[in-house]
C-alpha cells in the first residue's frame, strides 16, 4: 500500500483509517474550508490512544477515531 510520506509510520490498518476518516471529515466541510484540509495538506499523523491526531499545514488538528469521528 502506498501511504502519503507523513503516514509511513502507520499501519495498513491504521492508514485505511486515517483515509476513512479523512473523507467523512472533508465531505463535511463546504467547498471553500476543504481548500485548507487536503491530503497534502497534512503534515504530521501521530497515535494518541484509540485515535490518530492528524495535524494540518494551517495549524489546526483534529484526533479521527477508530469509531470513525472527528473531534
Amino acid at each position: 500500500m502506498k501511504k502519503l510520506p507523513v503516514a509511513q509510520h502507520l499501519t495498513d490498518h491504521e492508514y485505511k483509517m486515517l483515509l476513512e476518516v479523512y473523507a467523512k471529515h472533508n465531505s463535511s466541510m463546504g467547498l471553500e474550508e476543504r481548500k485548507n484540509y487536503t491530503l497534502s495538506d497534512i503534515v504530521k499523523v501521530e497515535r494518541d490512544n484509540r485515535c490518530l491526531k492528524v495535524y494540518y499545514k494551517n495549524g489546526d488538528w483534529w484526533h479521527y477515531s477508530m469509531e470513525g469521528k472527528w473531534y
